[in-house]
């Protein structure tokens, strides 16, 4: 039995505009606790959102405390806390099942001139197969070049595969749909496996001023002694965003080596980006930086 926890992972936001190319950025923004605490979770699916497996498997999780879902891969792989009326929660994930199936790449061409007359309606498909199609059809307007225009891919099981007419021999050239005919393409047939996992909610705090708490013992740290040059990266990071044009900014570099130092203290990490809580003259911070031009020399 497979046992991952779900750990704190980087959504952070994109750097956008004039940071694009940016060889490092800075951001921070001072928080109360109740934006300390909206920066590092994320809202779980409210009741009246669309019930797709995903939410309904999370308030699940969240409300029962385990649930399951299948998919080809952990559809919840890593993320920050779930917010949940008032309390906050991880998940952690089990694989406890599989199965096999087989998978399949459909194409369809909307404007082709010669359709072959080995055609099936869409209503006569079976329901696997027009759940197969349902990212083909109907079509769209945009949705008009030479040769076939947009493709999907399609899980089967055995039982579904036994009774389709386009897997694992694909029996009709053209599907009508609304007295239309359109040619389609069958490919690319392989198996894939459906795993079956088990999501598992921890409670991580039971109100925020109790994440929060939380947050600033195991995450919080001083940034201090700046020199004037580091502090004007500072300053202009808290009043909107400081961007480092290349790797020759040793006053960025100097505020990044402050946070870098305090790598094991951030919130969110990745290779070239992370988040972090720090006070400064204070005042408490959520800092963004992104540092990919930077990151080999870490």
């Amino acid at each position: 039995m497979r046992r991952h926890v779900i750990v704190l992972a980087a959504l952070l936001p994109l750097v956008l505009l004039a940071g694009c190319s940016a060889a490092g950025s800075i951001s921070m923004d001072p928080v109360s606790n109740a934006e300390l605490v909206d920066h590092a979770s994320r809202d779980a699916p409210t009741d009246e959102a669309e019930p797709d497996p995903e939410a309904r498997m999370i308030r699940d999780a969240i409300r029962n405390g385990s649930a399951t879902i299948e998919d080809r891969h952990a559809p919840v792989e890593a993320g920050l806390p779930f917010a949940y009326r008032g309390s906050y929660y991880d998940l952690s994930w089990t694989i406890v099942g599989e199965r096999e199936a087989t998978g399949v790449d459909i194409e369809v061409d909307y404007n082709a001139s010669n359709v072959s007359a080995n055609r099936i309606a869409y209503d006569d498909l079976p329901e696997s197969d027009q759940r197969a199609l349902d990212m083909l059809f109907p079509p769209g307007d945009n949705r008009r070049t030479e040769g076939y225009d947009l493709g999907t891919d399609g899980t089967y099981t055995d039982a579904e595969a036994n009774r389709s007419v386009l897997v694992p021999t694909q029996e009709y050239d053209a599907v009508v749909y609304e007295g239309d005919a359109y040619p389609i393409r069958v490919s690319n047939t392989h198996d894939v496996t459906f795993n079956t996992y088990r999501y598992t909610s921890t409670v991580v705090a039971d109100d925020a001023d109790a994440y929060a708490r939380q947050l600033k013992d195991e995450h919080l740290f001083t940034l201090d002694g700046l020199n004037e040059s580091e502090r004007a990266v500072v300053s202009e990071a808290i009043n909107g965003s400081y961007y480092a044009e290349d790797t020759d900014d040793t006053a960025f570099r100097g505020v990044l080596e402050r946070f870098r130092a305090h790598d094991d203290d951030a919130v969110q990490r990745e290779e070239t980006r992370g988040s972090w809580i720090v006070r400064y003259d204070d005042t408490v911070y959520w800092a963004d930086l992104s540092y990919v031009q930077f990151d080999d020399e870490h």
